[in-house]
């Protein structure tokens, strides 16, 4: 028997008052020395409610009653073999218990489909950035946004605001409109992530903490010593732990609380000496990024000092050598714009071609690794994918399949949507094509 609240549907504001219940339940007087022979032995049987202790005192110092699951009754005969072997054994007392149920011994999950018109689910699910829980309610549960946000705060421990998703993201600067269910409205969140800590205005800047394999993964690819172009680069989720790496990174983003946010991010990471962030147009930052990297290492390689350790009251470290960066171009780039960043393919012909005022590849410039984050609805989701990559690069689309590239599916997004991130070399004849409108 699963043991339920009080119905109380129809609630529209949480009355922790109103999910009391008063029930008996079946106990064993048992000697305190076989409490945690039970406990361990017959752990299927115990009652196990949140906050409620299953072990209780007895009108004597020497026994404690046991008390038993709802559904046992007292003959027992729903209890397992093993607990009847025992009581025979040890002429257990079975006697009945009440036990006092409040707001606080139920889960979330109990109360929302106590109260909710549909017994059978309730929105639980959330996404939490530090402090802040994240719900996207469907419609047939706006009317009850109140209750669902309260109760969501105070069955989550480390939740403090719960809000809700009120509109799509905005493709511009990918953030969207929330409104504040419960708690105490405060967007400042911090998050720690890849050993890296990220502090930002939720309510201005895009943050998905559900990307955090994502994150990870595309990082992983990262040598040390390589270059980094980060076009649509928000608060640093890639950048930083890239840096921490030991990569050299150019990041950008066109949402200035992103950009500022980023900015101090870097700072908190102690990372300013890899870390180079830019507020610009995602076109613009291309060919400002690649042209401006060129110019500089014409001047010979570069190299990153090793980021400063905090060694209080222990023995200095053994220094590390620098970490020499010797590509001439970006050797990754990131587009991580999954609505549109397939579009900005378009900036990379002809880049290579303006950059050095070759028509022709040198052997002395690499070509990068794009990795570009977009979604599909297709069922052929790798041939979709890169035969709009084809089409943003003014490359043959006949000739897809000739693309050095891999399509690496990242989540489901909606039902019918995907996200994916394709990870493609720059193709020499669009680089360095001399037909492309500047």
């Amino acid at each position: 028997m699963a043991l339920k609240p009080p119905v109380c549907r129809g609630m529209k504001e949480l009355d922790r008052s109103a999910f009391a219940l008063t029930l008996a339940v079946v106990a064993l007087r048992v000697p305190v020395k076989s409490i945690g022979q039970i406990k361990t032995d017959l752990a299927d049987d115990v009652l196990r409610i949140p906050k409620l202790r299953n072990v209780v005192d007895d009108t004597t110092k020497t026994h404690k009653m046991v008390l038993l699951k709802p559904s046992i009754s007292i003959s027992l005969g729903e209890a397992s073999d093993r607990l009847r072997a025992l009581v025979h054994e040890h002429k257990w007392e079975p006697t009945m218990h009440d036990i006092h149920l409040a707001y606080d011994n139920w889960t979330a999950d109990d109360i929302l489909k106590s109260v909710l018109p549909d017994s059978s689910q309730a929105p639980t699910s959330y996404e939490q950035i530090g402090h802040i829980a994240h719900m996207n309610l469907r419609d047939e549960y706006l009317e009850y946004r109140s209750v669902i946000g309260q109760v969501i705060l105070d069955k989550s421990p480390t939740v403090t605001m719960v809000v809700n998703k009120l509109d799509t993201i905005d493709n511009t600067f990918r953030n969207f409109k929330m409104e504040v269910l419960a708690g105490t409205q405060d967007f400042m969140a911090r998050v720690r992530e890849n050993d890296s800590v990220f502090e930002f205005d939720y309510s201005k800047v895009y943050w998905n903490s559900r990307l955090h394999p994502e994150h990870e993964r595309l990082v992983s690819e990262f040598a040390r010593g390589s270059s980094i172009c980060d076009v649509m680069a928000g608060v640093g989720p890639f950048a930083i732990p890239a840096a921490k790496k030991g990569a050299l990174v150019w990041a950008n983003d066109l949402n200035p609380a992103s950009y500022e946010a980023m900015g101090n991010n870097v700072k908190l990471n102690k990372v300013t000496t890899r870390v180079t962030p830019f507020n610009m147009d995602g076109r613009d930052f291309i060919q400002h990024a690649f042209t401006e990297y060129y110019k500089q290492t014409a001047k010979g390689s570069t190299s990153l000092a090793p980021l400063p350790r905090c060694n209080a009251g222990k023995r200095a470290p053994k220094p590390e050598d620098p970490i020499l960066i010797a590509s001439r171009s970006f050797d990754h780039v990131v587009m991580n714009l999954p609505a549109i960043a397939l579009e900005f393919l378009d900036a990379f012909r002809g880049l290579f071609y303006r950059m050095t005022g070759n028509s022709t590849h040198s052997g002395d410039v690499n070509l990068p690794m794009i990795h570009t984050h977009c979604f599909t609805k297709s069922d052929e989701p790798e041939k979709d994918i890169l035969m709009r990559a084809c089409r943003a690069l003014g490359y043959p689309e006949d000739q897809y399949k000739e693309l050095t590239a891999r399509v690496h599916y990242v989540r489901k997004v909606a039902p019918k949507k995907d996200m994916y991130c394709l990870s493609l070399v720059l193709p020499e004849s669009v680089a360095y094509a001399t037909d492309a409108e500047v």
